[in-house]
């Protein structure tokens, strides 16, 4: 800045221009279906829908069909950029838990992340939709699963899950795609939301607007749900909203343990490994001989400062990088960071004097 003795305010700025990356919202779904009969769909296969356009054309949505359907209409319509689906069967009979187990399969070899979902409210299913979300996303395909279950059994199953990588709903809802109730429609409309949110986003209060209503809760239910792993829903006025979405997640090595209770925790984990892949990933494409350490390690803080920019993290510590003594081709990187808190309980105590 040009140095003056005349009276006034003066500034400067700089402009700092990064490249936006932009990622693909997915949501992964299987379950019973029933296929028009002149659409050649066979059973167990992969299908990527991209609209409710593309979803009718394919399957039908009454009878057998309606809850397949429904879930896919309620994914499709929460902004997700497209919805792969397993019709694991195409006459709409009930599938049996292997077929649930190699659908689930597919869709988690599927090299993109996003949450995942099924139909079946069986603890067995659900318990292998969680681990083979858990096997994707230690391969670099993030998911989060979202289940559902029936409102007796909800917090005996989110106890027997137990991870947070599950999210588990035990109210019946009904979806403006659908007259019926049911728990995969609560489950569909709250895995649409956790789909299209940012990682630090809170859930405190926000609104389902794909559900018309929502099984009523008492106060007790409520805390019970919260303390058993399962997200709470409730109706205010003509809207259904979250009360908390929180992870079945709430033991560890079997003591109370409420670290993974908040979903916002995965979603932070996976957003922070994610960039960190792809900034690094960068390096070895046309890499040459001579890329040191210290370019790497560099590449690495950019992400941890952008992200403690952002509120993702509020502390970090410099990247500790080096090379594998048996395979001096293979780069370690060493993060070590604190993740940021999103609030959920304000407490206010008054002092008053009269």
């Amino acid at each position: 800045m040009r140095k003056t003795y005349r009276p006034g305010v003066y500034s400067q700025y700089d402009v700092v221009s990064r490249q936006k990356r932009y990622e693909g919202k997915y949501a992964l779904f299987c379950g019973g279906a029933k296929v028009k009969e002149e659409k050649n769909l066979p059973a167990g296969g992969v299908v990527q829908l991209r609209s409710l356009q593309e979803l009718n054309e394919y399957f039908v949505p009454e009878d057998a069909g309606e809850v397949f359907n429904a879930v896919c209409s309620i994914l499709l319509s929460s902004g997700v950029s497209s919805v792969y689906v397993v019709p694991i069967t195409i006459d709409g009979s009930v599938p049996t838990k292997q077929q649930y187990t190699a659908a689930i399969q597919k869709l988690c070899e599927i090299k993109c992340s996003g949450v995942i979902l099924c139909d079946s409210t069986d603890a067995d299913v659900l318990k292998v939709l969680c681990e083979k979300a858990q096997d994707a996303s230690q391969n670099e395909r993030e998911k989060i699963a979202v289940g559902g279950a029936a409102k007796q059994t909800g917090v005996q199953t989110a106890q027997s899950i137990n991870h947070e990588r599950m999210v588990l709903c035990a109210q019946a809802g009904t979806s403006v795609f659908s007259e019926s109730s049911s728990v995969l429609f609560t489950a569909a409309a709250l895995a649409g939301i956790l789909a299209v949110a940012e990682p630090d986003a809170s859930f405190h209060g926000t609104r389902l607007e794909l559900l018309t209503d929502i099984e009523a809760l008492e106060e007790e239910e409520i805390e019970a749900f919260f303390g058993g792993g399962v997200t709470p829903l409730e109706e205010n006025d003509t809207a259904v909203e979250c009360i908390r979405c929180v992870t079945t997640r709430t033991k560890t090595n079997g003591e109370t343990d409420r670290t993974f209770a908040s979903v916002n925790v995965v979603m932070m984990i996976d957003d922070m490994i994610r960039s960190m892949r792809v900034q690094l990933s960068g390096l070895l494409k046309g890499s040459r001989a001579g890329l040191s350490e210290d370019s790497v390690a560099s590449q690495a803080a950019v992400v941890l400062d952008e992200k403690m920019q952002r509120g993702i993290i509020t502390a970090f510590e410099p990247p500790v990088v080096y090379t594998q003594e048996d395979d001096p081709t293979v780069c370690v990187v060493e993060l070590e960071f604190r993740l940021a808190t999103v609030l959920s309980q304000i407490y206010l105590t008054a002092h008053i004097s009269i």
